[in-house]
């Protein structure tokens, strides 16, 4: 659980009030020297996301929302490292569209076979494929760029709270 993938999310139980934690968090982006990640506030769910001079488009984002856990009656801190909407949905809809170019290909590769036609309909099923291994190759690489990028709200969401979220994560047996 300690290294970071391409959408990590990982909760844990703080013995701490949503309020408490609320505070911390909302403290430390107004006392932090850290200029290059801006704090967003919606009741207890926080945005954490990287400044527009130091983003690029792989930079990510960090969702953390603060709520109270019946069960345990202790308050559950849960978050998420990931792309930001844009970039989730620029590889959704190229998913989607080479996914619908494979299913043509197969349909109309199969209606030309059934019929005893030229069959050039199967051509669209390796551009399909192609192009989903192409989109897998560049979400990779993004990854990798958005790397440092990542520590950094993470480490921010552990200095704001005071402990080292991924350990007490596994501690928990939240993994």
């Amino acid at each position: 659980m300690s290294d970071l993938s391409f959408r990590p999310r990982f909760k844990f139980h703080s013995e701490l009030s949503r309020e408490e934690l609320s505070h911390r968090l909302t403290n430390y982006a107004q006392n932090s020297s850290s200029n290059h990640i801006k704090l967003k506030k919606v009741r207890d769910h926080f945005t954490l996301e990287i400044t527009d001079q130091f983003r690029h488009f792989w930079s990510p984002h960090m969702d953390v929302n603060i709520e109270h856990d019946p069960d345990e009656n202790r308050t559950l801190v849960r978050c998420m490292i990931g792309p930001t909407p844009a970039v989730w949905t620029m590889f959704m809809f190229f998913y989607g569209f080479f996914g619908f170019l494979g299913f043509v290909g197969l349909t109309l590769g199969l209606s030309q076979w059934t019929l005893k036609k030229d069959m050039w309909g199967w051509w669209f099923l390796p551009l399909a494929l192609l192009g989903m291994g192409l989109m897998y190759f560049i979400s990779y690489e993004g990854k990798k760029l958005s790397r440092d990028e990542m520590i950094s709200l993470k480490g921010y969401v552990d200095n704001a709270l005071e402990c080292d979220c991924f350990k007490m994560s596994e501690e928990q047996g939240h993994v």
